[in-house]
């Protein structure tokens, strides 16, 4: 390793997040991915909008024809974002008209209007914007701890985990089997990496993946607690609250309440403009649907999608995907008593 590189590596991983997010072209990602094995992994948990950006500032090189490459790449995405409303349809039309171009910039601007919003959302309850404010650990926050957050990350892998898994919320409200438990546990393991995420008692972590070699290469990464933060912070809650309130009322049923909070949050990165004005009308019909099934669900059906109960006979782990239980379950090897 050079004397340049190891200069490099001492600056706070705040400020090497920020050396990544301002480079000018996917040759740049590549060169610094190949540095060291530090700044490889710092870029291979890159955004994917970052990702886009540089591929599209480097498309005319390595993604020809350029911009037909990345369109066809992401043809897609487009066309069933298009489909969400009569309004999109509009803008998909209109992108149209304006050539191959036209859909490539259409790209830029679906994903803008969508997850920026979402992102600031995020970071305004686990990021910079919430660490930002005067006397923060004398009382102005009243969720105040320690989180190192990537608010734009945290937003797809929520995101993530809402599109895997959303088919295994409606087969088990149709009473069929999805993806089980222990699958989805190992998808936060290792696909939302975090130092806090080891074994204890009968759950166990492999040094396989992201923790292949050691916990302290994963290290400042708080992934899962994040989003454990995020999900129970007000600022989130408010706004999904706010938008149930459109579809109905909420569940007197803990179990049923339970599964229909984490519902509407579960369909994948186009179900974020959910949050958007407006966006509860495009999507009223699929979430008025699901509703429809929790609400006639009986108590022998609601009994039967709990699974088993948990190591420390803590929560009824539900058949049906709750990422907050489940996130909880991989960081709570951190509190005393549970290590």
């Amino acid at each position: 390793m050079s004397s340049e590189t190891s200069n490099l590596l001492a600056l706070p991983s705040e400020i090497l997040v920020l050396i990544r997010n301002d480079l000018a072209n996917i040759e740049d990602f590549k060169e610094l991915s190949s540095t060291c094995r530090a700044l490889r992994a710092l870029c291979g948990c890159a955004p994917p909008n970052l990702v886009l950006r540089l591929a599209a500032a480097s498309s005319a090189v390595f993604f020809r024809p350029d911009p037909y490459f990345l369109v066809a790449a992401t043809a897609d995405q487009i066309g069933r974002w298009a489909l969400r409303s009569e309004s999109n349809t509009a803008q998909f039309r209109k992108a149209l008209k304006g050539g191959i171009e036209g859909l490539f910039d259409l790209l830029h601007a679906s994903r803008f209007t969508t997850f920026n919003p979402v992102t600031d959302l995020i970071d305004r309850c686990a990021g910079r914007q919430w660490y930002d404010i005067e006397d923060f650990w004398g009382g102005a926050r009243s969720d105040a701890e320690t989180i190192s957050c990537e608010p734009e990350r945290a937003l797809f892998e929520i995101a993530i985990y809402g599109a895997l898994f959303q088919p295994t919320l409606e087969a088990n409200l149709d009473g069929r089997k999805g993806l089980d438990l222990d699958t989805r546990l190992d998808f936060i393991k290792y696909c939302i990496p975090d130092w806090y995420c080891q074994s204890y008692k009968a759950f166990t972590v492999e040094a396989t993946g992201p923790y292949r070699n050691g916990w302290d290469n994963v290290n400042p990464r708080m992934d899962q607690y994040s989003i454990r933060h995020i999900l129970k912070s007000s600022k989130w809650r408010k706004a999904w609250d706010e938008m149930r309130e459109e579809i109905g009322p909420d569940f007197v049923d803990e179990r049923r309440q339970r599964i229909w909070a984490c519902a509407v949050q579960m369909h994948g990165l186009e179900g974020l403009e959910i949050l958007r004005p407006g966006g509860t009308d495009k999507w009223r019909g699929k979430l008025l649907e699901l509703r429809e099934k929790l609400e006639k669900m009986d108590a022998t059906n609601m009994k039967s999608l709990i699974q088993r109960i948990d190591v420390h006979h803590e929560i009824d782990w539900l058949e049906c995907p709750i990422l907050e239980d489940e996130i909880y379950c991989c960081v709570r090897g951190m509190w005393p008593g549970h290590g």
